[in-house]
């Protein structure tokens, strides 16, 4: 779990200007392509990533809603999931190759199980990783909630990478919502797999267990 956080700050650094404002939120006209029979409701028109490779799927109507502060909030907690998905993605991995000398991370090739036996055998290191998710969450909602600020934006850019061309940041906006995206596919996928397989991701790959069903590891 420590090396998860190690990676994190590894990737906070390495994508810093994700954190600063994530606008303009509605961009010029959207293309529309064949696709299915969703169309974005009146809440999605010009919606930064709506013209993406499924532009009229929103099955279940959230862009409906034409209110703009909740669609807003609806592009700030994407953004937010995510970031959350991406880091926690790349901590599966990391921590596949490097965990601190601790016997409570023995289980780190298998990050639910990890998690799972630092809740049994170190409770209040799971209260304080909570701790901070609380506080992380607290200072993020802060700068949300000021007045006219775009969603995802929370003021951090320590670096300077906000690049000044807005060809380039709408690119940057574009690529960070469709990493997370997939991150939070991700993430999901590498937790039902370990349960499914009984290894982690990188575990399954080097034990050539690419295939889950009737290879006679798992439950298939």
């Amino acid at each position: 779990m420590m090396s998860k956080a190690v990676a994190g700050l590894a990737l906070v650094a390495g994508s810093v200007s994700a954190f600063v404002q994530h606008a303009p939120l509605r961009t010029g006209v959207v293309s529309r392509s064949a696709g299915p029979v969703m169309k974005l409701g009146p809440g999605g028109e010009g919606l930064v990533g709506s013209d993406l490779e499924l532009a009229t799927w929103d099955p279940l109507g959230f862009t409906n809603n034409q209110n703009p502060d909740t669609i807003n909030w609806y592009r700030a907690a994407e953004l937010k999931h995510g970031r959350v998905a991406m880091l926690a993605a790349l901590g599966e991995i990391f921590q596949s190759y490097y965990h601190l000398p601790d016997p409570v991370f023995s289980q780190s090739a298998r990050p639910w199980d990890a998690l799972q036996q630092v809740y049994a055998e170190r409770p209040l290191a799971v209260a304080q990783i909570l701790l901070a998710i609380f506080a992380c969450e607290a200072i993020g909602q802060a700068q949300q909630a000021k007045p006219g600020q775009a969603p995802g934006d929370l003021n951090w850019d320590p670096l300077n990478l906000k690049p000044s061309d807005p060809e380039t940041w709408e690119k940057v906006q574009l690529r960070e919502l469709k990493n997370g995206r997939l991150a939070m596919m991700a993430i999901a996928g590498f937790f039902v797999q370990e349960n499914l397989t009984g290894q982690g991701p990188i575990e399954q790959i080097y034990a050539g267990h690419i295939n889950p069903f009737g290879d006679g590891q798992g439950v298939f």
